[in-house]
């Protein structure tokens, strides 16, 4: 059995057929391969972002929604050996860091690194141009990437006029994801989809 192999083979198969082995550990090695290789490139590629700025871009590159997108791209699912589980988005974002795993034992790091920038150069690039930007359009464009309709914003104020509260309030869908307080309304979004922010970048 090839690495590679192992890196597409579900425990589910390999609790089925003797001798195969699943890609668990694999996806273990490749986690921080990944991991590694995107934090090297962007922290040589791009000098003008802060360590925080890095460190957020590194989390929606190396995050599931990224991986998803890509397996789903690569049309990896139908290249999965599974026993009785089904293809879902957890089985393909685990599978790609399984492949990047197999590709550094199997022909190093240099290969490992060109696997990864190939698959994902193009989205850290334009992400990295995004990075500066306020928090609610960061916000807004992980829902872009994904298709999915952007989070909405409601606000509510307390106090006279002079010295008013702002109190905003972001929700995806019927969920509430942010809540934030400021002087003026803008801030108040700001606070709340920057909370909301940190929530998504790490899923």
């Amino acid at each position: 059995m090839t690495l590679l192999e192992e890196a597409l083979t579900h425990k589910s198969w390999s609790a089925e057929n003797e001798g195969t082995g699943p890609n668990e550990k694999l996806e273990f090695l490749g986690d921080s391969v990944l991991g590694l290789i995107v934090t090297e490139h962007i922290y040589a590629t791009y000098p003008e972002l802060t360590e925080g700025q890095l460190s957020q871009l590194r989390s929606v590159i190396v995050g599931k929604n990224s991986l998803k997108r890509v397996a789903k791209e690569l049309n990896l699912g139908s290249y999965l050996k599974l026993g009785n589980a089904t293809v879902s988005d957890a089985l393909l974002e685990d599978a790609i860091e399984a492949i990047i795993g197999a590709i550094y034992l199997d022909d190093g790091w240099s290969s490992a690194k060109d696997f990864v920038l190939e698959l994902l150069g193009s989205r850290i690039d334009e992400l990295s141009k995004k990075n500066n930007e306020d928090y609610k359009s960061r916000l807004k464009m992980i829902f872009e990437k994904q298709s999915l309709a952007p989070p909405k914003y409601s606000i509510q104020t307390e106090g006279p006029d002079h010295e008013k509260i702002f109190f905003a309030t972001v929700r995806v869908g019927d969920e509430i994801v942010g809540n934030g307080q400021g002087s003026s309304k803008k801030e108040a979004e700001q606070v709340a989809a920057g909370k909301a922010l940190k929530r998504f970048i790490n899923e």
